[in-house]
């Protein structure tokens, strides 16, 4: 058998493959080493974050041999071009891309945890549409984001947590400890849902308290109590129709217009104060005690710290709340309307000699 010599043009093919193999190494090697600084073309979070960017799974991978080859090579941008890699690929691993763009995302801003969601309120969206969308509850959405009321204008852009809780801005001198042991929440689950295991927590920073709950001193819809300055101590305001039950002294002006309880009535008060109570609906304070036996609570004539007083006497009543039993036997108490002001809420000493004048709710 005669050997027939390859042409020319039969060994450049032989040859091709390898050659194209080393044009796009040398290619993607340039495209790492572009100065991030001047270029307008490279393959980067710049581009990403000016406008939104189709990214399909190939460019991720272009990304990756550029950042092997940067590092092996040892170019002045690897580290530029590895940090990208790891935040699209981060990004591209989390579903931000889901729908084929790469949008202008927050993960790479160290001062809000990942446990963050950003979400800009849309037409006819409340707290509680936002709570049933995310599993969180009104509450959650609003001490998230300072929300007095459950409406929020559209436009508004809320920062959520991505499980039941609530997200806090960390303060100077906070830990996770104390951060924990404040907002009724785990060190340990704090530190896992915000990669805090480095880092720790830094003032200012964003995070995720875990099952955790404001204080109600924190919460945006408290209001501090305002006391007037005016002590009385004398006893005022006897009623016939409350008899030797009304004495009242040391009285004190805490809320010259209270508008928070829904209503300017002594009823109004103990239920803000006893939400358990309010919601029974029990009418009338003269009906307060009998109402409130039927439904299982402890009534009789020893007054506790968090118990409501009450009296039938005369055409409606009165109720009040107890703030404290003292060692004389007196008790302190707070109370709307009495002395006939409306939406007026007063603290007093009742004497130990009128104390048993009341039932107590428990």
């Amino acid at each position: 058998m005669i050997d027939k010599k390859p042409t020319k043009w039969e060994r450049f093919k032989q040859i091709l493959p390898y050659i194209l193999t080393a044009g796009f190494t040398i290619g993607l090697v340039a495209v790492g080493s572009i100065n991030k600084g001047t270029s307008g073309a490279s393959l980067s979070l710049d581009s990403f974050a000016k406008s939104d960017y189709d990214i399909s799974v190939d460019q991720l991978t272009e990304m990756y041999v550029v950042a092997d080859l940067s590092d092996a090579l040892n170019l002045a941008s690897a580290s530029d071009v590895a940090s990208n890699y790891v935040v699209t690929t981060s990004m591209y691993d989390a579903g931000q891309t889901a729908t084929g763009k790469l949008e202008k995302p927050s993960i790479t801003n160290i001062d809000v945890s990942r446990g963050v969601i950003e979400h800009v309120v849309q037409g006819g969206e409340s707290a509680e549409v936002l709570a049933a969308k995310y599993g969180l509850t009104a509450d959650q959405v609003r001490w998230s984001n300072g929300l007095k009321t459950n409406e929020i204008p559209v436009g508004t852009v809320l920062h959520l947590p991505s499980v039941p809780g609530i997200v806090y801005t960390v303060k100077s001198g906070d830990t996770v400890e104390s951060i924990a042991a404040r907002y009724g929440s785990s060190a340990v689950e704090i530190t896992a849902l915000n990669d805090l295991e480095e880092s720790g927590v830094r003032e200012g920073a964003m995070i995720v308290i875990k099952n955790g709950s404001l204080p109600e001193t924190e919460r945006p819809e408290y209001v501090a109590p305002r006391r007037a300055s005016t002590t009385y101590s004398t006893t005022t305001y006897r009623y016939s129709y409350l008899g030797s039950a009304s004495d009242r002294q040391n009285i004190q002006v805490i809320y010259p217009r209270f508008t928070g309880a829904g209503g300017g009535q002594c009823v109004n008060w103990a239920s803000y104060m006893r939400p358990d109570l309010g919601a029974l609906r029990l009418g009338n304070a003269r009906d307060w005690a009998r109402g409130a036996a039927a439904h299982g609570y402890s009534v009789n004539r020893t007054p506790t710290a968090g118990s409501i007083f009450q009296t039938s006497s005369g055409w409606y009543g009165h109720v009040g709340y107890v703030e404290a039993v003292n060692a004389d036997g007196s008790i302190t108490v707070t109370e709307m309307n009495y002395g006939y002001v409306p939406y007026r809420v007063i603290r007093a000493i009742i004497p130990a000699g009128s104390v048993g004048n009341f039932n107590y709710i428990h």
